[in-house]
């Protein structure tokens, strides 16, 4: 019966049969435009650096050596609150990836994350999360199995680990067998344990707020996506969809490679103190 489930649910059109076939293509079109950025790399940006030293070059690594884990958290190397929260999410993506890679898990970056690593070579400058996109099945197995595996600060978060990232009334979204609620807005995440954006603490609610990797799962896959590539971001590689250059213009229009004029972070989170020490 579930066979039939996820048959329903997840169609990914011409997938390939394994990761590692195209984890490592990375688009020849790629230094085209991240070289673009360098030439603000002198302009003003009261919230930090518009071109930071990337995680690898302030010395920040991150491996899966034996099933373990060998990632030092360095979000106090930077003195910029922006900066050091994109430091914690940079690594919660390094990890996301590498247990990706383990259980062979299709995913791509996604939306300003995407924009990010064509640009910048990393994040926008002034962006305070990260976003991804993976097929439902997908998004089953690493449920199932991946998520188990995460350390022990990082928060896998949906409508079954935290309850109260549910809506109040949820008859009109489609509740999976397996993984519950996952549309968006109350699609899953990775959250700091260690962090706090202070959203619920304005607002009342009750889900966890550290710094988050927004996932978002796709019912339906279509043909460009795949095979997918890699683009460098922060040093590392992550992967993208095959067609990401007609993303990006989607998204952001022709002109995606351009720096807007309005630079300023749009949140200001707790980057060294989770929300139940904030509250105590």
């Amino acid at each position: 019966m579930l066979a039939i489930i996820l048959h329903m649910d997840s169609i990914s059109l011409l997938r390939p049969a394994a990761i590692k076939s195209s984890s490592m293509i990375i688009d020849s079109a790629y230094e085209k435009y991240a070289n673009l950025t360098r030439k603000h790399c002198g302009e003003s940006f009261s919230s930090g650096e518009l071109c930071p030293k990337l995680y690898t070059e302030l010395g920040g690594r991150c491996d899966l050596n034996n099933d373990t884990f060998h990632c030092p958290d360095i979000r106090n190397y930077s003195k910029f609150l922006n900066r050091q929260a994109q430091l914690v999410l940079t690594r919660m993506l390094r990890i996301f990836d590498l247990l990706a890679q383990k259980h062979e898990i299709f995913y791509w970056i996604a939306r300003g994350t995407l924009l990010g690593a064509a640009r910048h070579r990393g994040f926008v400058p002034w962006d305070g999360d990260a976003d991804i996109e993976i097929p439902l099945d997908d998004y089953i197995k690493f449920f199932q199995v991946a998520a188990k595996e995460l350390p022990a600060d990082i928060f896998f978060q949906n409508s079954i680990s935290d309850p109260a990232l549910h809506p109040n009334q949820s008859w009109w979204f489609h509740k999976h067998a397996v993984v519950g609620i996952y549309q968006e807005t109350w699609n899953p995440r990775l959250r700091d344990r260690n962090s706090c954006y202070k959203y619920c603490m304005a607002h009342a609610c009750k889900w966890h707020d550290g710094l988050m990797v927004d996932i978002f799962v796709l019912r339906r896959v279509y043909s460009p996506v795949y095979p997918l590539k890699r683009l460098p971001f922060e040093g590392f590689t992550l992967p993208v969809q095959n067609n990401w250059k007609e993303e990006l213009e989607s998204l952001y229009g022709e002109y995606w490679f351009e720096f807007p004029e309005d630079r300023s972070p749009s949140e200001h989170p707790d980057v060294f103190n989770g929300c139940e020490k904030l509250k105590s």
